[in-house]
């Protein structure tokens, strides 16, 4: 199905919740022309894609059960922008953990990550705005069990214990020496590098085991990080 064709879906159905009451999305009006050009001052490259054009001249989004506030004008709200400096909040579940569409410096679609804060990990959960949107309306049919639940619930607890696709910055170079210019300015032994540029679905990092915020540096172009190693206390260098 079209990205179209789902949302018509979406908002035309009545849905059932883990309690067995209905229930139906509220959606939001279409953006206006103009509020449209005055969008497009928030986008990278001044440029919003024309799938998102697509959607908005329909719907600006909706506010329903599971995940709150999916709304495809929310550019720049996520704030995480170490982790994806651009991107739309497609949807929250209330907790701290949000889905977010990826965009590049052009302006392009990238993936959907899922950015969890309890445990503190980022996983791709789609590939493209369509994949998520079929994986929405999987949701809502079946809210009990299924792809989002499988992320939500399991595949971030693997991330959090295994941290795979995360290696030191020696280690990362030996590999992928084209990186050098832009691991540069990180000396010392201290820093190591998320790849996700392999970019599969359920791949993803514990970021919140490193430095945040401004020790965390994303790649211009590729899904690649460099991220600090939290100091150790005096207590857990004694212990291990």
């Amino acid at each position: 199905m079209t990205n179209l064709e789902i949302i018509k879906q979406l908002r035309e159905r009545i849905f059932t919740d883990e309690d067995g009451e209905q229930y139906s999305l509220e959606f939001l009006p279409p953006l206006t022309n103009n509020e449209l050009d005055n969008l497009k001052s928030k986008f990278p490259n001044h440029h919003i894609a024309e799938e998102l054009l697509e959607i908005m001249s329909m719907t600006k989004g909706w506010d329903g059960y599971g995940l709150e506030q999916v709304y495809f004008d929310s550019i720049g709200s996520f704030g995480f922008f170490e982790l994806s400096p651009h991107s739309i909040c497609m949807g929250h579940d209330g907790f701290g953990n949000y889905w977010v569409l990826d965009i590049n410096k052009r302006g392009t679609l990238g993936k959907v990550f899922f950015v969890c804060h309890d445990p503190a990990v980022l996983i791709i959960h789609s590939q493209n705005l369509n994949e998520y949107l079929h994986h929405l309306l999987e949701f809502y049919e079946n809210p009990d069990e299924g792809y989002l639940n499988e992320i939500h619930e399991k595949v971030v607890r693997t991330v959090w214990k295994e941290n795979p696709n995360v290696s030191s910055k020696s280690e990362f170079l030996q590999s992928n020496p084209s990186y050098s210019k832009f691991l540069s300015p990180f000396e010392g032994g201290e820093w190591a590098v998320a790849d996700l540029r392999k970019g599969d679905n359920k791949e993803g990092f514990a970021w919140g085991k490193y430095d945040s915020n401004q020790y965390t540096v994303r790649h211009n172009e590729d899904l690649v990080w460099v991220l600090k190693n939290k100091k150790k206390g005096f207590f857990n260098r004694l212990f291990g």
